[in-house]
């Protein structure tokens, strides 16, 4: 599948602001799963743009505004070509519980068993995650069970929670929003031993009429770590396996880690800002008889 990717970001100031200092991921990388065609960032007031990888592998792009400025724009815009992440005929099933103690030290494993910022494995979210579980014994059947759990208990409500509300807030209160509802995944899973990792991104709805949840802005969802297949990814807001309408942006142990828009300035007075997002397929659906 081929598509097509608009984000918009605009700041605007009350009063003049200088010594503004942003991070941007907003790059979608190319991976086994997904080829970045092409990429482009800009930003007004214009400005020189570098970059680098972080600690996750994510690209991140730096600039610094140090004259003043009312309004802050970033754009970018990128092609990529995606490709199902799963095979839903032969689904990963066959990872034991009793083995994930295994890679608990794989490097590519242990940042995403420990608490971060907006997670912790407390034993609340460790009796919800048992009861949840119940008796599986495979990770996937696991995992999947608890993305069904949000799905089905949860209540999607964009005024109840802010980008810092940690996922227990999220787990007792069972509201919140794409954000909300990857920690408390993560966090329920983390809690019994299985690695989770948070996913920024995109996808596109194909149903044409914003029957997803999310659909319109930016998205965030689940990975799992599953042996002898990698990184799984699990839509809790949807109820979805990730397949090829869903676009990757960055990885990391929560939202800090991934969110893609960071910055600090000098200045006082109110700010706004409003987001636009827009996903098309480029890709004509290939009809079927």
């Amino acid at each position: 599948m081929r598509l097509r990717l608009f984000h918009r970001t605009e700041y605007q100031y009350a009063t003049p602001v200088t010594e503004s200092v942003n991070e941007l991921r907003l790059s979608p990388p190319t991976s086994r799963f997904q080829n970045c065609e092409a990429h482009t960032i800009l930003v007004l007031p214009a400005c020189r743009l570098t970059q680098y990888e972080d600690l996750f592998v994510n690209r991140v792009h730096h600039f610094e505004l140090p004259e003043p400025h009312n309004r802050l724009v970033i754009e970018s815009r990128a092609t990529v070509s995606t490709r199902c992440k799963v095979d839903f005929n032969s689904l990963p099933y066959g990872y034991q519980h009793s083995d994930l103690h295994l890679h608990a030290n794989d490097e590519n494993c242990y940042p995403y068993l420990q608490d971060s910022t907006y997670i912790e494995r407390s034993p609340r979210i460790w009796r919800k995650a048992l009861d949840i579980q119940g008796f599986s014994t495979d990770v996937f059947q696991t995992s999947y069970q608890i993305m069904e759990y949000i799905f089905d208990n949860f209540e999607y409500d964009s005024g109840s929670t802010t980008v810092s509300t940690h996922a227990s807030e999220v787990i007792e209160s069972g509201k919140g929003v794409c954000q909300d509802f990857a920690h408390a995944m993560v966090a329920l899973c983390r809690s019994i031993g299985i690695p989770a990792r948070y996913v920024s991104g995109y996808f596109y709805d194909s149903t044409r009429a914003h029957n997803l949840r999310g659909s319109g802005a930016s998205h965030a969802w689940v990975e799992v770590f599953i042996a002898n297949f990698g990184w799984i990814g699990f839509d809790p807001t949807n109820n979805k396996v990730i397949d090829e309408t869903y676009i990757i942006l960055a990885q990391g142990r929560d939202y800090r880690d991934v969110a893609p828009v960071t910055g600090v300035y000098t200045g006082s007075g109110r700010s706004s800002m409003t987001v636009k997002v827009q996903v098309d397929r480029l890709d004509a659906p290939v009809p079927t008889s």
